[in-house]
């Protein structure tokens, strides 16, 4: 098997491009081609995840310019759920539909606690929480203002950041 040696990545046979990174692999050798990337060779650990999302960080304007692809409902839920508590908004997320998806699982799971007594309410406005760093992803990629997405915690002055959400293209 041969491996990006740019991120580590386990490629397949006749692979031409890493499906992780984008860099062109060598036909003729297990290494990648761009001279660039030769210092980045000895740190490469084989297939981990971690190594792959600490290089597209690293690159925050090729992960913003890249075509990410389309999730579903429960892709999208699992996506919000797996970044939840990074409110950096350092990723730029292309994807609206990410964040729509992830309002609808939090309105349903708000329906399920307005019935419960007390404390129902108040696990309402908690439960917003996980929308605010798909927000904030958004934004990034909005060109707006990262920091708006905290907004959604607010009732009523949280519509500003969902309006935004709406937009298709940055400002």
């Amino acid at each position: 098997m041969k491996y990006c040696s740019n991120c580590g990545h386990q490629l397949k046979g006749g692979t031409k491009f890493c499906p992780a990174c984008g860099t062109q692999i060598s036909e003729d050798q297990d290494e990648v081609v761009d001279p660039a990337t030769k210092d980045h060779k000895e740190g490469a650990q084989v297939g981990t995840t971690k190594q792959i999302k600490s290089n597209q960080e690293a690159e925050g304007s090729q992960t913003a310019n890249s075509e990410q692809p389309q999730l579903g409902f429960i892709g999208s839920i699992q996506y919000i759920m797996q970044h939840v508590f990074e409110f950096n908004g350092d990723v730029a997320e292309s994807r609206k539909s990410v964040f729509w998806w992830g309002y609808l699982g939090v309105f349903l799971l708000n329906f399920a606690f307005g019935f419960i007594p007390l404390i129902g309410p108040f696990m309402v406005w908690v439960t917003l929480i996980l929308l605010v760093s798909a927000c904030m992803r958004r934004l990034n990629y909005l060109g707006q203002n990262v920091g708006l997405g905290w907004l959604m915690m607010i009732p009523l002055v949280g519509l500003y950041p969902m309006f935004l959400m709406l937009m298709d293209k940055k400002g």
